[in-house]
């Protein structure tokens, strides 16, 4: 409560509505006090005219009388006079003060002094100063709580008074008395009483009126708008920069949430410009941490790569004269026995772990001959070649394997032009490579039928081949590595995984791509995309399984 009578004492509206609603209330207030004066001083000038004019008629009522000495005829009518409403005295002073005629007949006969107040216009220190002196005079007196109004007025020694043997001639006394008529001020205190009654009511009913006048304008025209800038600028300072303050008209205040608008506008651009830097930033940071994260693990596994690949040529060679000896020794034994009187059933027996050599020492080549591809360089020879008659070349070899494991293909070329610009025996390899691996992963499958997909689709820019089994599928864990050195989805004894990297390394060095889908249980599909024309220098290019890995491993 305190806090709000605080904020309300020092509110703009408050402190333009006290001097303004002061300033109204003084103008109407001396407004109102000039019009009081200005009507009491009217009553009291026509209080006064008609004192003259009621002494005027009181001398001509009883002028006659006087001028014949019927003094009471007058005083019967002065009697008559006094009686009316208004008069509180009529008197006729003679010059010596003795009250002559009065409307209070006991009065009648008293002597007034010189120095009385009726006298002292007249008479001033004992000495007459002259008729000349008064000729009508307004006296206040007190009756009664209310003023009176008093007219004294001089009766002149007339020639043509008919009575001379009352006083001496006109020559001799020019002056034979005064006329003190009075009247009572009761009507017009009353009257100014009532006049100043309705101008303080009417007073304060202007002021009231003006003063609600004056708030509702404050209000309309003031506290609207500010309020409105003060609740824009409390929500703008809590950060919603999507406030508008919309003040009508075009007043001052009007121009300034205009201008706190703009204001407003341009901070929301400028933040809006922010946070976009910001996000940029952030975001370019985030690039060029991962850009580096990328290229500090490729260069550690370019380096991991480029040891196996070493090694691997090392190990390759190493094997490659063990295994050709035994190969051959096997092969010289399994001729002696022929040469031999051995017993039949010992023969086949020793036939069979001899075939077991042999196929071993078969497989055994295979794994280092994949091993020399793996870290062996590759010069590929890029030439314009018919993509078609590579896939129904490599369709060919196979035949023989998909007439054994029964495997139905289904094959679509392309339509159209089928050239690419490609090192031939390289592709070659690599769809070899997937074929037998789709073909590899159909036997066993004997729930379902097994089907080889090899679908070839082209436009302008590009080839697709598609190759897709019916197999077992792929483990969902194990398709992010898939095209990792040595990781493989075969048995144990089955290889060593480096088939599928020197296929993504045949593939990345043509400038192309590829990528792998599976479900387990419902088959995979390769899709390998190749460019029409690879751009790539007339220089053939070196490009090694293990730099390929190595990258498929950094990324």
């Amino acid at each position: 409560m305190v806090s709000r009578l605080r904020s309300l004492a020092s509110s703009l509206e408050l402190r333009l509505f006290v001097p303004l609603g002061a300033t109204i209330a003084l103008v109407l207030s001396f407004h109102a006090l000039l019009g009081y004066w200005g009507a009491r001083d009217e009553i009291s000038r026509f209080v006064r005219a008609d004192l003259e004019r009621s002494t005027s008629l009181i001398r001509s009522a009883t002028r006659d009388g006087m001028l014949l000495n019927r003094m009471d005829e007058v005083q019967s009518r002065i009697e008559q006079l006094g009686a009316s409403q208004g008069f509180t005295g009529i008197r006729v002073y003679a010059k010596d003060g003795r009250i002559a005629l009065s409307a209070d007949a006991t009065e009648r006969g008293r002597v007034v002094a010189i120095s009385a107040e009726a006298c002292a216009t007249c008479h001033t220190n004992g000495e007459v100063t002259g008729p000349n002196v008064l000729r009508f005079n307004n006296i206040a007196l007190e009756r009664g709580g209310h003023e009176a109004q008093r007219s004294l007025t001089v009766i002149n020694n007339e020639p043509s008074c008919s009575a001379t043997a009352c006083h001496s001639p006109p020559g001799l006394q020019p002056v034979l008395g005064v006329l003190d008529v009075q009247m009572t001020m009761a009507p017009f205190d009353e009257a100014i009483a009532r006049a100043r009654l309705q101008l303080g009511w009417t007073t304060a009913l202007l002021i009231l009126a003006s003063g609600l006048i004056a708030a509702l304008f404050i209000r309309r025209l003031v506290h609207e708008p500010v309020a409105r800038l003060r609740e824009g600028t409390r929500r703008i300072a809590a950060g919603d920069l999507n406030t508008r303050i919309d003040v009508p008209g075009r007043t001052e205040l009007a121009t300034l949430a205009g201008a706190f608008n703009g204001m407003v506008a341009d901070l929301r651009g400028a933040r809006d410009e922010l946070d976009r830097w910001s996000r940029t930033l952030e975001q370019k940071v985030e690039e060029k941490a991962l850009a580096l994260k990328q290229a500090q693990q490729q260069m550690n596994q370019v380096e991991t790569m480029a040891s196996l690949g070493k090694l691997s040529a090392t190990v390759a060679h190493e094997l490659n004269n063990p295994l050709s000896g035994i190969l051959a020794y096997a092969r010289l034994v399994r001729r002696e026995i022929a040469e031999q009187p051995i017993e039949q059933r010992v023969r086949e027996e020793l036939e069979g772990y001899l075939a077991l050599v042999d196929k071993e020492c078969v497989r055994c080549g295979d794994i280092v001959k994949n091993l020399l591809l793996f870290a062996r360089g590759r010069s590929v020879r890029p030439k314009a070649t018919d993509i078609n008659q590579i896939i129904d070349h490599g369709l060919k070899l196979l035949r023989h394997h998909l007439e054994m494991n029964k495997v139905q293909l289904e094959t679509t070329l392309i339509e159209g032009d089928p050239t690419i610009v490609a090192d031939q025996n390289q592709i070659l390899q690599a769809v070899l490579a997937l074929l037998m691996n789709a073909i590899e992963a159909m036997q066993g499958e004997h729930d379902r039928s097994a089907i080889l997909g090899v679908h070839l689709t082209g436009d302008l820019e590009r080839v697709e081949i598609r190759i897709s089994d019916t197999g077992g599928g792929i483990p969902p864990e194990l398709i992010p590595h898939i095209f990792k050195p040595f990781v493989t989805t075969k048995g144990e004894g089955s290889g060593v995984g480096l088939g599928l990297s020197v296929v993504y390394g045949v593939v990345h060095g043509h400038g192309g791509d590829i990528s792998v889908q599976s479900q387990p249980g419902v088959g995979t599909t390769f899709t390998i995309t190749l460019p029409r024309k690879p751009s790539m220098e007339v220089e053939p290019k070196v490009v090694t399984a293990a730099e390929t890995a190595a990258k498929e491993i950094a990324t």
